[in-house]
């Protein structure tokens, strides 16, 4: 039985391997051996091999084959990079050559041998796992509280009377591409930033981290013309909010591999420090928020692992006390029928076994349990057009998730497959959350948005799972007031709102009168009754 579960796991490995990468198709009888590790030692990459029936092979070798993130498999070539006999249990040893032109930090391995004088893949491919061995960095992980903000610097100077633990930003990937000014050698090749958009980063960075608070910065992509080679090639499409990286081509992969090991080394001490990186946004919704073109859901969360994967290994390498996250929208299980998007839990899935089976790695989640609709400030309860339609439960089958079952998630992420390399479960926050003190189509006011804020976070931060909590946002955004009615902020760009104070002091340990006055609102005498206090 045991031999049948691990012939099964090698055969699923390959077909994955197949969706991912487009590597080389080899026959059934011939996937044998399966790599175990590829990770840094010293100055090389150590790869082990095992199997259980030795492939085939004209010499009795076998061969290691080293792939970029751009290349599909090993097609014609025969430069391998190291070989070992055919047998039971292989290992190889290469050089790392890290940060110069043959770095192998973005690789992954695969093993051949050699059959009518081709080299065919015989096993899954590998990435490195550890990149934080070569960090040079390990920044701590500060946690005042649960309770976190989308920031504006502008009024970074009240984060620390807030008791904001959390504070969350945003970063273009293409800005950094538009100009020159701040050079940066790595891997051989010297780049050059955008000196304005460095210098703007230094700010906030220096303020929010200045603030006491955890940052939290959401890596996106824009579609630039000056920098449009950062989009992949399927989703050049303008228009779109977010774009998917490109990784399938090897000039912008290497720009962003430095981009980011750039702004990881940058902002790993005196320029403030990120100590969350989140990448991409509510990636399962690929349009508009992820735009790869029109993909089908398994290609979306195989792109994904890619891209992830190299902001992985370049964040870690450099400080080996960040944590990378991925992020998904509170559709967990809901499909409204628009092209390219998907739902969560789908996404989410694929996305792990993609990247188990390639090297499984200390990779978080992040997800937005919004209500729905978007504009129902009153989360707990539903206008009668969406009551009847079932949205929220506590089953792994619910449609969505909101503040009141974010079990839903965390008991998903409780899976054994889901699971952490050290057999633990992954870093898990809610990276966005958000409540309206006005809308245009549901009633409310700043007194609902304050008692609506009091409740998520009380169910929230009661789930032990959850690490941190951004609601969103500090300050109104015009633009979400325009396109979607909803002023979000517990602020304006003049004064604060009634959620101001009740934010501030909400997580504190004894502190009615900036909670109870919520219980009305939601129907109920005391906290108790819903399961609180």
């Amino acid at each position: 039985m045991r031999k049948e579960r691990i012939v099964f796991t090698l055969l699923l490995a390959v077909l994955l391997q197949l969706c991912i990468c487009g590597t080389d198709v080899v026959h059934a009888a011939e996937i044998a051996v399966t790599v175990e590790q590829c990770v840094i030692s010293e100055k090389n990459v150590t790869v082990t091999a095992t199997s259980m029936a030795v492939p085939v092979s004209a010499d009795g070798t076998y061969y290691l084959f080293e792939l970029k993130p751009y290349e599909l498999g090993v097609g014609t070539r025969r430069d391998y990079c190291a070989k070992a006999p055919a047998s039971a249990a292989a290992s190889f040893s290469i050089p790392l050559n890290l940060n110069s032109a043959s770095s192998k930090l973005y690789s992954r391995f695969v093993v051949t041998v050699l059959q009518n004088g081709s080299f065919v893949p015989v096993s899954n491919e590998m990435y490195i796992t550890n990149p934080e061995a070569v960090a040079t960095k390990s920044t701590a992980y500060p946690a005042r509280s649960k309770k976190g903000l989308t920031a504006d610097w502008r009024y970074s100077d009240e984060l620390a009377n807030l008791g904001v633990g959390f504070a969350s930003y945003e970063l273009d990937v293409s800005r950094f591409f538009t100009a020159g000014g701040i050079p940066y050698t790595y891997n051989g090749k010297t780049y050059s930033f955008n000196a304005s958009v460095v210098r703007e980063y230094d700010v906030i960075c220096t303020r929010l981290a200045g603030a006491g608070c955890n940052v939290v910065m959401v890596i996106k992509n824009s579609y630039i013309p000056a920098a449009s080679d950062l989009v992949v090639p399927s989703g050049r499409s303008a228009g779109k909010n977010c774009y998917a990286f490109n990784v399938d081509e090897q000039i912008p992969a290497e720009k962003l591999e430095a981009l980011m090991s750039f702004l990881a080394n940058r902002y790993s001490g005196s320029m403030g420090t990120i100590h969350t990186w989140v990448i991409g946004n509510e990636v399962n919704s690929s349009n508009p928020w992820h735009y790869m073109g029109n993909v089908q859901a398994d290609t979306l969360a195989a792109h994904y692992a890619k891209e992830f994967r190299v902001c992985y290994n370049a964040i870690k390498s450099q400080n080996s006390g960040a944590r990378v996250f991925t992020s998904f929208d509170q559709r967990w299980n809901y499909k409204d029928g628009t092209r390219g998007q998907f739902t969560a839990k789908e996404i989410l899935d694929a996305f792990a076994s993609y990247i188990r089976v390639s090297g499984d790695i200390d990779w978080g989640l992040s997800f937005h349990p919004y209500p729905a609709p978007m504009q129902n400030c009153r989360f707990w309860s539903f206008p009668s057009e969406y009551a009847r339609l079932n949205l929220i439960d506590h089953t792994d089958d619910s449609k969505f998730v909101n503040p009141a079952n974010t079990d839903v998630v965390t008991n998903h992420m409780m899976q054994p497959a889901m699971l952490a390399p050290n057999g633990g479960v992954r870093h898990i926050l809610i990276t966005e959350m958000g409540f309206t003190s006005y809308s245009t189509s549901i009633p409310t006011d700043e007194l609902t948005q304050a008692a609506s804020i009091v409740f998520a976070y009380k169910l929230t931060a009661s789930n032990p799972l959850i690490e941190g909590i951004v609601f969103h946002r500090q300050v109104d955004h015009v633009a979400e007031i325009k396109g979607d009615g909803m002023a979000l902020g517990i602020r304006t760009e003049t004064g604060v709102k009634y959620a101001y104070g009740v934010f501030a002091n909400m997580d504190k340990g004894n502190s009615p009168e900036y909670t109870d006055f919520a219980l009305p609102i939601l129907g109920i005498t005391s906290w108790s009754q819903v399961g609180l206090e």
